[in-house]
């Protein structure tokens, strides 16, 4: 099958991005790409300042690249894109509220946030508010897949005074609880900061399995029933799925 020259240049983009540096051998050997095709195409993207050659031979990813990530980042808005999946959610489950969260630097915030138009409690979840990353789904499963050492030292800084019996109280049960999330891929805050609400959250991540933020939906404990609980996992996780390979596109 023929593979057009974009497709080509995207795989050894790709390849350099997984391998850091490379010879041309080596991205032969590794993209499986005809040995002609990499050389001009090397050359093309060397040119153009997407990819750089070292004073070793060695090919690695450049300027170009990093200019035009950090446009697109700029121009991404992340809450316009995921408030309509968030609207979707909402549709389809009985809860409280629904949000979208983000760590920034050793503290987790609320970006964006849906109240159930059904539902008549009312919970103190404001956009731009600070979540809890000991006693909320949201916050744990933030810090559950973000880096070990910056992971690390948040468990150390925390303070375990417990809000609710059901709270975790010592830095030895979150460690435990992170690496729990970790697993299994959601994030279960049973009644840990208010006794009568519970809640679930995935995280959504980037091609490269790095957080980008998550989503969390808010019920009382008679709505997110042991029963419910299951279907309210799948639906939340899906959706993260989905708003990931939104992304990817």
């Amino acid at each position: 099958m023929r593979v057009p020259a974009l497709q080509k240049a995207l795989i050894i983009l790709e390849t350099l991005q997984k391998h850091r540096r490379c010879t041309i051998s080596e991205l032969i050997s590794y993209t499986d790409l005809p040995r002609s095709s990499v050389y001009v195409l090397v050359d093309d993207m060397i040119k153009l300042r997407l990819i750089r050659q070292n004073s070793d031979k060695s090919i690695q990813l450049w300027m170009k690249l990093v200019s035009l990530g950090n446009s697109a980042s700029a121009s991404l808005d992340l809450n316009e894109l995921i408030s309509p999946y968030l609207d979707r959610l909402i549709s389809s489950i009985d809860c409280i509220a629904v949000n979208f969260g983000i760590m920034d630097d050793d503290k987790a915030y609320c970006s964006l946030n849906i109240s159930s138009p059904n539902s008549s409690v009312r919970i103190n979840s404001r956009v731009g508010s600070e979540v809890s990353l000991l006693h909320s789904a949201l916050g744990k499963c933030l810090l559950a897949y973000s880096s070990s050492s910056r992971r690390e030292q948040i468990i150390n800084s925390l303070d375990y005074s417990r809000a609710t019996a059901n709270s975790i109280a010592t830095p030895e049960a979150l460690r435990k609880e992170l690496a729990v999330i970790h697993n299994r891929g959601y994030a279960f805050d049973n009644g840990e900061e208010n006794l009568d609400i519970r809640s679930v959250s995935a995280p959504i991540l980037d091609f490269d399995n790095h957080l980008i933020g998550a989503i969390s939906t808010i019920g009382t404990t008679r709505k997110f029933s042991k029963d419910a609980l299951p279907s309210i996992i799948e639906k939340i996780k899906l959706v993260t799925m989905q708003i990931k390979s939104d992304l990817m596109i």
